[in-house]
């Protein structure tokens, strides 16, 4: 099969997808509109088709010149951003495509879906609403964009934390689940270095991945446990390194030098590095849409804790390979970190649970069926 991807950047989420496309003798053809500081293009090298030369010009005065203190004002492009047509149709014609698989509802989506029509190409959406959610929006403008964007689509997020109250199922969404590799196994794991309980989280130094809440809740545990905290993020603008800034000055101000580890700009193998080391995992990000992260701990033997305003809290079956916190409660997370920490011999156990959910439910398999069920609706 030919399959074409369409996405804003090549996130590095991608990469065991694309791993099992070209494994599985299938040919993959990535196209992002731009390229992120840190991908590894290990099994797919996207081509970056840009934006139009107008839509250039108006990004530039809206992000350098109208809202250039605006630390999201970059993210107009993703539901903006207007594509070079008569290059990107080039591309897609050149390719042959069987299906094409397109990232979130946007004008760049709206253009190439429109594209592969005329070519005859089926489309499928990807993006990362949950299956179960609250009711859609039934205004003429969403109704629109639905037209105008594939109708089937496929999605990471079974639901937003582990709660399905309140929601209802979109009956043409899909779920299709991050893939992870299995990295180290149980009986290859090495637990408690440095006679510690060492624990990791990644995510951008930006407000909402709350990596004080994280640092607040371990400085509480101190007195009662041998802990130790490291985290990984992405540094790579002004407002990255002023949060960084502020986070390492509350640091030394608590003398908690020796307790918390601050990294930034880790390539993949340092990260790693960083949970063959660690005990346990924690996400503990508001408004975080799917964290793959709590995924790849447990593939390293490793249990997961997630708040609950993330897509991917429900891969964590509670009490068995990791916990549930309640989203921004810091109380909540302390509990759910102790909960774990208060007994040493019960973190192999968690950890084993979680490489073994990995291995059942995070494979290719568990993707491609998906792709296959709603191609065949297509056809």
């Amino acid at each position: 099969m030919r399959v074409l991807y369409m996405s804003h950047r090549y996130h590095t989420n991608q990469n065991t997808i694309m791993k099992g496309w070209v494994e599985n003798k299938h040919e993959i053809c990535f196209l992002s509109q731009y390229a992120g500081k840190i991908e590894d293009y290990t099994y797919v090298k996207p081509i970056v088709v840009g934006y139009s030369a107008f839509f250039r010009f108006i990004y530039y005065i809206y992000v350098h010149i109208l809202f250039r203190k605006d630390p999201a004002a970059m993210d107009m492009r993703l539901k903006y951003g207007f594509p070079p047509i008569l290059k990107l149709r080039k591309l897609i014609k050149d390719f042959k495509p069987d299906i094409a698989i397109l990232r979130e509802r946007s004008i760049y989506t709206i253009c190439m879906n429109a594209i592969c029509r005329s070519l005859k190409i089926p489309t499928i959406l990807y993006n990362l609403s949950p299956v179960w959610d609250k009711p859609k929006k039934m205004d003429l403008a969403h109704k629109i964009v639905w037209k105008l964007t594939p109708k089937y689509r496929m999605t990471p997020v079974k639901l937003t934390g582990v709660d399905f109250d309140g929601l209802v199922e979109d009956t043409n969404g899909y779920f299709a689940p991050f893939l992870m590799e299995p990295r180290v196994s149980p009986e290859n794991k090495t637990y408690f270095k440095d006679d510690r309980i060492n624990i990791f989280c990644i995510g951008k130094y930006q407000q909402r991945k709350n990596h004080f809440l994280m640092v607040q809740a371990v400085e509480e545990l101190l007195d009662k446990y041998n802990l130790h905290l490291a985290i990984a993020g992405e540094v790579s603008n002004d407002f990255h390194e002023e949060y960084y800034a502020s986070l390492e000055k509350y640091i030394m101000e608590h003398h908690l030098q020796d307790k918390v580890t601050l990294l930034k700009n880790l390539g993949k193998e340092q990260v790693f590095a960083q949970y063959e080391q660690a005990d346990v995992y924690v996400v503990p990000s508001t408004a975080e849409p799917a964290s793959i992260t709590v995924i790849e701990a447990m593939a390293f033997s490793i249990p997961s804790i997630s708040g609950s305003d993330n897509g991917t809290a429900s891969y964590i079956d509670e009490g068995v390979n990791g916990y549930v916190f309640k989203d921004n409660d810091k109380e909540d997370l302390k509990k759910k970190l102790e909960m774990i920490v208060c007994d040493k011999d019960n973190i192999p156990l968690m950890g084993k649970k979680g490489y073994e959910s990995v291995l059942a439910n995070f494979q290719f398999k568990n993707y491609y069926d998906v792709v296959e069920e709603i191609k065949k609706k297509l056809l």
